[in-house]
């Protein structure tokens, strides 16, 4: 056990000088209360810097001191089922992470199968795998504020395993439905999406007409993403195969170590393909032992092209056609391989032979793709976008998140695809980015675009349509999103305007029939016996609508199969709720009449360069205060918040914090390491909270709308908005004073947003918000800086003022 002896032992002597005895005492009160490692240095860390010991200092002794309590512990306790190694004070930095490819079997794989997904098929794929070795994560703890960020254990260095995704729409036995068509609209019916056995999507529809811009939204976890990525990598069974597709993912996973030339010629994979086989075979015509593993790569990969084509044919098809696909399928897979290279190798030719002929075929093919051209047609597509040539041969890397959008964006022009798939599209984007990309967009033609994004102000300046997906199924909205909320407001009433119509009526007919029966039964009347059984018949009808959504007359012969009642029943649609997040109230500071942080003439910068960042920032920040600091990316807003943390060290000025304070920092890396995190969130919570129980474990979870399995599953099956959210509940769980909130609603649907609006609002706490989401500050901020040129200024009309000033037309 941990207690102020211990500590004074291993202090060094001139520190042990310097605390008086009245320290001693105070410091010895606060410790009884808990002497966790982290609650022994939140009480003594400040004192000790004041006695003169430098932060290195402080880390080793603090690291001894977590060895030597876990040691104890250890041999006083049971052993548990699951091992939990100790958490150093403070932690090492992250190492960085590898990707370890898993070979590909040899042969011929099912093509309906690509990585992390799969169709239904009789034959199973190999799949190419990609685990990630994490092995830690960063915390920096200061001496004037600690910091509640969650932190990571060795055991939760495991690898997260690449679920099996089957996407696949209704199957026909008819040929004229597996035709290729000109047509560039997407019609398709009995849409399903299933998980590692968990449904997503269940016989929806998906609906694209050509050149309509689309809004997608829906709660976090629903499969939004999911969906799009099956469309755009292709393994959704039954999407027309006319129909070229582009899916740009979120920003934080986007291929950063090449270059912006190369990541732009990347985009159209036919060419890519080609490429690849020519420097293949070319370099095997230097090298001859190469030669043939090239041929022979050049081999599998038109046997997969094949194979997915027959494999696609014959889920498509049913009945007896369907049957003799499955047979062509199946032979195929046996034969492709030896056919193709009987073909190649004719009449006893050799490697240099085949390499020849085979060469001038991928030549031909790139001719008529015109492939020679294309880097100059990319470099011309990135000038227009006003990225320049040094950018250009630059890695993407180098870009901030509005830079690598318009790259992004160059790929999209670069292979002109009928549909463009957006996902998370605004995240880290500023609002300049962000007025660019709404303009951009808007101004395309000819592309359908399809757009999830929990921007309430970008939906509603791009979307022509809104896509919902709730409840497994797709619903189309017309209009953007305030109009699709209104509708939907209007249509909820309406329903319960008939729900209450209709329970009158049968009300009605109910004590109609009470009185006919007692009157029946009082003088034997058959006759009102009769009127007593066609009552009855008409309180069935009564379960629903005597007309259909469309106004006709309903029909039992419109209702097709078995049922229980004569009508459709009349279903309520209630209002979703937003996400109840909980806050913790702050503990009242000691003292606290004061700023909780001040800063005074601070300057940051590198080199010789002291103030090439912050220029003399003045900012008081009192208990109850709400700010947001607004500015483009790039101009030092995680600079001003990692001081205002302590993280980092002003070169001039000073940085005054209230000794007791706790600070709570949200940034995206912690979404982004939790994404690789093998443990469930229930056991992350146990293992960095000394003495919780499960039941307060379960509970906290459960204030951020994480229970039940979504608190027990590894968090990286988790979607990105529930690990933002799991990511809040670990960072709030030490009661913070102080929240900094770097773009946490990225990842959030609109009604977590809500939720956080709710809660922050709610919160007596200091709350400092780095966001571009001009809904969330507009609801949320008291006061308003902008960060410009180094230097902080305040917005008297709010995120609205700088809003104006740059011109964005929301």
């Amino acid at each position: 056990m941990l207690n102020i002896k211990v500590l004074l032992e291993a202090a060094p002597v001139t520190v042990q000088e310097a605390l008086d005895q009245d320290t001693v005492d105070y410091l010895n009160s606060l410790i009884e209360e808990d002497s966790s490692p982290e609650a022994l240095r939140d009480a003594t860390e400040p004192f000790l810097a004041d006695a003169g010991m430098s932060d290195a200092d402080i880390d080793a002794m603090f690291a001894k001191l977590s060895i030597h309590a876990d040691s104890n512990d250890s041999g006083k306790s049971k052993v548990s089922d699951v091992q939990v190694e100790p958490v150093l004070l403070p932690r090492a930095p992250a190492a960085p992470k590898t990707d370890a490819p898993v070979p590909l079997p040899k042969g011929p794989s099912t093509p309906a199968q690509t990585p992390g997904t799969s169709a239904p098929s009789s034959q199973s794929s190999a799949k190419k795998q990609h685990v990630a070795d994490k092995t830690g994560a960063t915390t920096t703890t200061t001496a004037a504020a600690t910091s509640s960020e969650p932190k990571k254990t060795a055991a939760s260095a495991q690898v997260a395993r690449t679920p099996v995704i089957q996407a696949f729409s209704q199957q026909s036995r008819f040929h004229t439905e597996t035709l290729v068509t000109m047509s560039k609209d997407v019609d398709l019916k009995g849409v399903n999406v299933i998980v590692d056995n968990r449904e997503l999507i269940v016989d929806a529809r998906l609906w694209l007409k050509a050149g309509y811009r689309y809004g997608m939204v829906g709660r976090n976890g629903t499969g939004k993403s999911t969906l799009l990525s099956v469309i755009g990598n292709g393994s959704l069974v039954g999407f027309p195969e006319n129909i070229r597709t582009l899916y740009i993912q979120q920003l934080d996973i986007l291929d950063v170590g090449t270059t912006v030339i190369d990541s732009v010629l990347a985009a159209d994979e036919q060419r890519e393909k080609r490429m690849r086989d020519v420097r293949s075979i070319e370099a095997g015509l230097k090298t001859p032992d190469l030669l043939h593993a090239a041929l022979e790569g050049y081999i599998s990969r038109l046997a997969n092209e094949k194979l997915n084509t027959a494999h696609k044919t014959a889920t498509l098809r049913s009945g007896k056609r369907g049957r003799i696909a499955r047979e062509s399928a199946l032979k195929m897979e046996k034969t492709v391989l030896s056919d193709l290279r009987a073909g190649l190798y004719r009449g006893g030719k050799t490697d240099g032979d085949v390499a020849s002929n085979v060469l001038d075929t991928l030549y031909s093919e790139l001719d008529q793709m015109d492939a020679h051209s294309a880097e100059a047609r990319a470099r011309a597509i990135l000038d227009g976008l006003d990225i320049a040539t040094e950018q250009q041969d630059g890695p993407v890397s180098a870009l901030s998140g509005g830079w690598r959008m318009r790259v992004a964006l160059a790929k999209a022009m670069f292979i002109e695809p009928d549909v463009l798939l957006l996902d998370e599209c605004t995240n880290h984007l500023d609002l300049a980015a962000i007025a660019w990309l709404q303009d951009y967009l808007i101004s395309l033609e000819d592309i359908t675009i399809v757009c999830v994004s929990h921007d309430h102000d970008f939906l509603n300046a791009i979307s022509q349509e809104i896509i919902r997906l709730k409840d497994r199924q797709l619903t189309y909205h017309p209009g953007n999103y305030d109009e699709y909320e209104q509708t939907e407001d209007e249509y909820r009433k309406k329903k319960e305007r008939q729900f209450a119509a209709l329970e009158r009526r049968r009300e009605h007919v109910k004590k109609s029939i009470e009185n006919f029966t007692k009157h029946a039964r009082s003088t034997n009347d058959s006759k009102v016996l009769g009127q007593v059984a066609s009552r009855k018949k008409k309180l069935d009808r009564l379960a629903g609508l005597d007309k259909t959504e469309d106004g006709k007359r309903f029909k039992l012969s419109y209702w097709a199969g078995f049922h229980e009642t004569m009508r459709p029943e009349l279903k309520l649609e209630r209002q979703e709720k937003s996400v109840d997040i909980s806050l913790p109230q702050p503990e009242p500071l000691r003292n606290a009449t004061g700023p909780l942080v001040a800063l005074d003439g601070v300057c940051f910068g590198y080199g010789d360069q002291p103030s090439a960042i912050l220029k003399n920032i003045d900012l008081s920040i009192m208990m109850g205060d709400h700010i947001s600091i607004i500015g483009l990316n790039g101009c030092g807003k995680s600079t001003l918040v990692n001081t205002i943390r302590g993280s980092l060290m002003p070169t001039k000025g000073n940085v005054e914090r209230h000794a007791r304070l706790r600070i709570g920092h949200f940034t995206q890396h912690l979404v982004d390491e939790l994404s690789t995190e093998g443990l469930s969130g229930l056991r992350v919570l146990m293992n960095t909270s000394d003495g919780v129980k499960e039941s307060e474990a379960r509970k906290w979870l459960g204030s951020f709308e994480l229970s039940g399995d979504l608190a027990t599953r590894p968090i990286h099956t988790l979607s990105g908005g529930q690990r933002a959210r799991m990511a809040l509940a670990l960072m709030l769980f030490s009661n913070p004073h102080l929240l900094l909130l770097d773009e946490v609603t990225n990842h959030l649907d609109m009604h977590a947003v809500q939720g956080l609006i709710t809660a922050i609002n709610e919160y007596e706490g200091t709350v400092v918000l780095v966001s571009h989401d001009r809904h969330f500050l507009r609801e949320t901020a008291d006061y308003s800086y902008l960060l410009q040129d180094g230097t902080l200024t305040q917005l008297d009309g709010g995120v609205d003022e700088y809003v104006e000033s740059i011109g964005i037309g929301f």
